[in-house]
């Protein structure tokens, strides 16, 4: 049997990890959220493809939520809009890579996304937080080229 092991870097495995298992204290209970959305450009451009990712360890709130075509996201956890208040970092990530089960012939390629700078990738190095309250919460970001 052939096993090949893939590569990803460690802001690639957040993201995944964090779109597996979306992990939210308090679900069913009435704690205060706050509905959260917005767009994701880079120098003005939408973004249509890539994840984008809020993070309060303290909480324990990991989301990772995927951009749509004209660069937008809204929030949902469970079918309802809305996140714990609170700090959340945030970074950008590309899109997650779906390979498939079993053995593979070749590691699935990945694409390299010029249009979201890998300063973005990592909640260290984004530069990027969130503080959400109660109410509607717009967060656009505008990434720029490094």
């Amino acid at each position: 049997m052939d096993i090949r092991w893939v590569r990803i870097d460690r802001a690639r495995l957040l993201a995944v990890l964090a779109s597996a298992l979306v992990v939210l204290p308090g679900c069913g209970s009435s704690e205060a959220i706050g509905k959260l959305s917005g767009r994701v450009t880079f120098q003005g451009q939408p973004v249509p493809e890539g994840l984008i990712v809020f993070s309060n360890p303290g909480q324990g709130a990991h989301i990772a939520v995927e951009l749509r075509a004209g660069g937008d996201y809204v929030v949902k956890r469970f079918g309802a809009e809305g996140v714990p208040l609170g700090t959340y970092q945030v970074w950008i990530t590309p899109p997650r890579v779906d390979a498939p089960m079993g053995p593979a012939r070749e590691p699935p390629r990945i694409r390299e996304y010029q249009n979201i700078p890998k300063k973005y990738h990592d909640p260290t190095t984004s530069g990027l937080k969130l503080t959400v309250e109660e109410g509607e919460n717009l967060f656009y970001v505008n990434m720029k080229a490094q």
